[in-house]
């Protein structure tokens, strides 16, 4: 009942603040933490031990990625943003002229995290038309969850690893919205190239790196040209090519 009770003061304080036009000043405030903070930090909790998992060797790769969609999909989406600061980014982010800009998270204030994380995490920012650009991995599992914005997303499985090339095998091809999410390891699209569609789009990214025993490459990226020679069975002769080479032509 008393918890009922709150829920209600609550309602009508919100109310009475948005016809006084005071909510953006109490977000600014983080006056709101008390009540945002606890969901995300339990959705960032449940995200280190799927992580850790994963780099424990106690599930595959392709069941991490399908657990990993369902936590984004569950995840209260502008309250993850809000805990992001969002707002405060867009407004300083120096956009590069080609490619992402890769902004640091800090957790480490996060109640019951561990002070040493499985997954790396990273929030991408694009301005319109510039794109983090066609790449896949060696030995690391990631996904991706929209914040803001509309991107193209493209993906395409690694069917085959030869000396200048891959063969790739196009997967995805569609639009994401906020909310939305993809994600990838050695065995599943393993390559992505995500285009901003709007005016700035921000992606929030996290990557376990080494998790593949049976992969003795080093944990990196690896740039690839998609735009290669269709074989007769659908598959792309994809060019490897380096970062500045990617970017020239993607970013």
């Amino acid at each position: 009942m008393e918890l009922q009770s709150r829920r209600s003061f609550n309602k009508t304080m919100l109310g009475s603040l948005l016809a006084y036009g005071l909510i953006e000043t109490l977000a600014r405030g983080n006056l709101f933490a008390a009540d945002v903070q606890p969901v995300v930090n339990k959705w960032l909790r449940d995200l280190a031990e799927l992580s850790q998992d994963l780099k424990d060797q106690k599930l595959k790769d392709v069941d991490f990625q399908t657990k990993l969609e369902t936590l984004y999909q569950h995840v209260e989406l502008g309250e993850l943003v809000r805990f992001m600061d969002i707002d405060r980014l867009a407004q300083n982010v120096k956009f590069p002229a080609r490619g992402a800009a890769n902004l640091g998270l800090d957790l480490s204030k996060v109640e019951g995290l561990p002070a040493r994380l499985a997954f790396g995490k990273q929030i991408f920012a694009c301005k319109k038309g510039r794109s983090i650009v066609p790449h896949g991995h060696d030995n690391m599992a990631t996904g991706f969850i929209i914040l803001r914005g509309k991107w193209l997303g493209r993906h395409y499985d690694r069917v085959e690893d030869n000396n200048d090339h891959y063969l790739i095998k196009p997967t995805i091809d569609r639009g994401f919205k906020p909310g939305e999410c993809s994600t990838i390891s050695d065995h599943k699209d393993n390559v992505h190239w995500f285009k901003a569609e709007s005016e700035t789009a921000f992606i929030f990214n996290i990557h376990v790196m080494g998790y593949n025993q049976e992969n003795k490459k080093r944990a990196a990226r690896v740039y690839v040209d998609p735009d290669g020679v269709k074989t007769a069975n659908g598959l792309i002769v994809a060019k490897k090519i380096n970062s500045a080479e990617c970017h020239r032509k993607y970013g």
